[in-house]
C-alpha cells in the first residue's frame, strides 16, 4: 500500500510552489514536490483542520489551495 506522501501533487501546484520559492526565497536544494506532499498531508487551521489533500477533492478545491499558497507567500498565514 502506498504511503500518503507518495502520491504526486497536481503539477500546477508543484509549479506554483516552485515559482513562489524562486520569487521569495532561495530555491537551491528546495524540492517543491516534497514540500507540497508534506503540506498537503497535514491538517491545517485555514481549512478547518482538514488536510489540503482532502480539500483538493472538492469542486473548487484546487482554486482554494492555489489562493492559500499565494496568501502564505504574502504572509497572510504567517
Amino acid at each position: 500500500m502506498a504511503h500518503p506522501n507518495d502520491v504526486h501533487p497536481p503539477q500546477v501546484l508543484t509549479d506554483l510552489v516552485q515559482q513562489i520559492v524562486m520569487e521569495s526565497g532561495n530555491p537551491e536544494g528546495f524540492s517543491a514536490e516534497a514540500w507540497l506532499q508534506e503540506w498537503l498531508a497535514a491538517p491545517l487551521p485555514a481549512f478547518g483542520n482538514r488536510r489540503p489533500r482532502d480539500v483538493l477533492q472538492e469542486p473548487e478545491g484546487l482554486a482554494l489551495i492555489q489562493a492559500t499558497l499565494l496568501q502564505i507567500q504574502k504572509g497572510s498565514f504567517a
